[in-house]
């Protein structure tokens, strides 16, 4: 029983680590990133990424093999067409920050509990929006495919729940791993100002690209 855990297991682990590799995702959370942010900032700002594409593949999953609920077929595409819209956003921000200048940090307090800084104009707590835009990634498209369709050869709905979370953990690692990386070339690249900032215009560029595509598709 527990070799044949096993191979489903390490299944979804494996496909989590390349989906997590997906253009849309990194070109989302490339747009979403401060690039001022530290490292501990960025990791973050990528977990928060990861969790929310991951709890909403386990809500699906619950639905669909605890409860017997079938998913509407037009939610993921629904949804692919919401995140090629995003893209496009989060482009346009980017692109709008490059030609007005980086916005000035404010410090906000929280009392007795902590001091944290973020950017002027922003909500204090724009990781949200990195939960928010993983969350709409795991509703999208290829993600729910992906994640679901071994799950019907599952020996149990609990081994397909254990597929769903070891997916979602390869995604939280990989995406983890190539937010740091993508963190320090950035910090490298910035003491050389034209190079820094074309490499951000080009991503926005190629995040609203690739929207329009998703957007129309």
């Amino acid at each position: 029983m527990i070799e044949q855990s096993l191979g489903p297991l390490a299944t979804g682990l494996g496909l989590g680590l390349l989906h997590a590799l997906d253009p849309d995702h990194l070109l989302a959370v490339a747009n979403l990133d401060d690039p001022r942010a530290g490292r501990r900032a960025r990791l973050q700002l990528c977990g928060r990424w990861a969790l929310g594409h991951g709890a909403v593949l386990l809500a699906i999953g619950a639905l669909v093999l605890l409860a017997g609920m079938a998913v509407p077929i037009e939610l993921s595409g629904r949804a692919e067409r919401l995140v090629g819209l995003v893209l496009i956003g989060l482009g346009l921000a980017t692109l709008w920050t490059l030609a007005a200048g980086e916005p000035p940090v404010q410090v906000h307090h929280h009392g007795q509990t902590g001091t944290h800084a973020h950017l002027l104009g922003l909500p204090a707590h724009h990781g949200r929006r990195a939960l928010l835009v993983g969350m709409l990634h795991g509703t999208a498209g290829s993600a729910v495919l992906l994640a679901l369709a071994p799950l019907a050869l599952a020996a149990s709905p609990w081994l397909g729940m254990a597929y769903l979370l070891a997916f979602g953990v390869g995604v939280m690692a990989a995406m983890l791993v190539a937010g740091g990386l993508f963190g320090a070339g950035l910090r490298r690249l910035r003491r050389h100002v034209a190079a820094f900032t074309g490499v951000r215009a080009l991503l926005a560029l190629a995040a609203m690209a690739m929207g329009v595509g998703l957007a129309g598709g």
